[in-house]
Formats: structure tokens, sequence, C-alpha cells
């Protein structure tokens, strides 16, 4: 609980701190690197207090000078040791993405996970990501990959940002939790779930096997790739084919509803018994 720690003022576009978020948000990737390593500008209170919750450190605050006296009384759950600054209101805007902002942002410090974070408990399950663009199916996908009980998500080179704006707030707080490493090569993936002894799934929209016909207790990943092009070949080649039984007129799902769907399946299978009966659940599709 935050202590009587009176907030900084800050009333020109010239102070440094304006100008880093200014061009964190003009950039559209809200992750940077700052004196005490990389921070994520987290853009709406339900954000930060989901940083919160999760344990995160927030680095700074800022408050618009007109905020209103509930927006000022949510700085009270912010730790007391976080740096605080009042902003001028006609600076405010410049200093997020979204709209109609009520007057409060901060600065979280960002997670810095292991690979060893990703294969934690007897039967993981990892996320792979290859080449998802759109920045709202990739933080759709980040949150059911967290709903539905997965350890950790791995993102090759090509695939949209986590820390896009969009994606942040489509993902509401999971990046905070759900351990992730991106920027890494097809082949860096492949190999490394070898080495961990994981089985591939590699969804396709047609002519996979059929999710539900298969055992999902073991150690697995489950790939989804972009809304375009679907999985690199590499994947399917070192995997097994997964597809989704769908209506024949239909070419693909949207990549975020077909990885709800595959998700989904895995945990009915895994824990939570069955659901109403044995569902012809597979792979992801490729429509955005």
């Amino acid at each position: 609980m935050r202590t009587a720690n009176p907030a900084r003022r800050i009333e020109g576009r010239h102070h440094a701190l304006i100008q880093r978020i200014r061009a964190m948000v003009r950039s559209g990737e809200l992750l940077d690197s700052g004196p005490d390593g990389a921070e994520v500008l987290l853009e709406t209170p339900n954000l930060i207090d989901d940083a919160i919750r999760s344990g995160v450190p927030i680095a700074a605050a800022l408050v618009r000078a007109d905020a209103s006296p509930g927006i000022r009384a949510l700085l009270r759950s912010i730790p007391s040791d976080t740096k605080t600054y009042e902003v001028e209101s006609k600076l405010f805007p410049e200093l997020t993405s979204t709209e109609n902002n009520p007057g409060l942002i901060a600065l979280a410090k960002a997670p810095l996970w292991k690979q060893e974070d990703l294969f934690a408990g007897a039967e993981p399950l990892i996320v792979v990501l290859a080449g998802v663009q759109d920045p709202g199916n990739l933080g759709t996908i980040l949150r059911a990959a967290e709903a539905f009980g997965a350890t950790g998500v791995l993102a090759a080179k090509g695939t949209v940002s986590p820390y896009n704006s969009k994606a942040i707030r489509a993902a509401s707080g999971t990046l905070f939790r759900l351990p992730l490493l991106r920027n890494l090569t097809v082949q860096q993936i492949v190999l490394l779930l070898a080495r961990k002894n994981i089985s591939l799934l590699a969804s396709t929209a047609h002519g996979g096997t059929p999710l539900a016909a298969m055992d999902l207790a073991k150690p697995l990943a489950l790939a989804v790739g972009s809304e375009g092009a679907g999985l690199p070949r590499e994947f399917e080649n070192a995997g097994i084919r997964v597809s989704i039984p769908m209506a024949s007129q239909v070419e693909s799902l949207n990549v975020a509803t077909a990885a709800c769907i595959l998700l989904y399946e895995v945990a009915r299978q895994r824990s939570l018994g069955d659901l109403g009966g044995r569902g012809s659940l597979g792979g992801t599709g490729k429509g955005d």
C-alpha cells in the first residue's frame, strides 16, 4: 500500500521519461531498455493491477494532472517505492495508444525467462507460434494458452512482437506469468523440443489427425502458423499433423479461434474430464 509520497511534476515534452514513452507509443513496441533493465509500458489500470497482483515490480507510474479522484486512489495500490509523476494534461494523450485513457499509465519490469521455465512440471505443454502477424490474434492465443494450462510459448522469427500494444491488451496480463522465448529460428525450436523429448503437433487446416483421437497426456508442443501461409514445412516434417474437422465449404479458421479449440481439447483430456463426450477437435487453421 502506497504512503503519502508526493508525485514529481512534469510539464514539458523534453523530460527524458516523456520522450522515451512517446517513442515507445509511436513505434507500437511497448518494450524498451530502462536504466535497470527492460521495461514494458502498461496503458490501462487493469494491466497495472494485473502486474501488481503478479508480483511484477513497477518502475514508474504517471498520472494525468486532471485525473479523477478514483484514478488517484488507484495509486495507493502501487508499491510505495515506485517513482510517481504527475503529467500536464495536454501531454498525456501522447503517452498512450489507447483511446479515452482515464489518466494512469506505468512502466513495469519486463519478465526474463529461461528455457527451463517453459518445461516445468511432469507434462509440459508448449505453444509454438510461427509467423502469427495479427497482434490481437497473438494476444488472444497467449491468454488462451495460460487459461488452458500451457507451460510456455516459443515464438519463431517473423511472429509479431508480444509487446505490441494491441497484443499486450489482448493478452491481458498473461505476459507477466507465462514463460515466453521469442525470435528463435524454426530449426532452434525443433532441436529444443527434440532435446526435451517433447512431441510436436503441427496444426494444418485440412488432412491432419483429429486431436481428440490422440493421447495428449504426454509432454506436447502445439504449433500454430501464420494467418495466411500456415506453418513452415519444417514443423510439419518434424511433427504429427493435426486438424480441426470442419464443414467442407470452410477453408480455415481464424488462427486464434483454432488455437483456443486445440488448447481446450488438450486441457479437456488432461484434467477437465469428459465435458460432454469425445468431441472431434484438432489442429489450427490459416484464416485471419
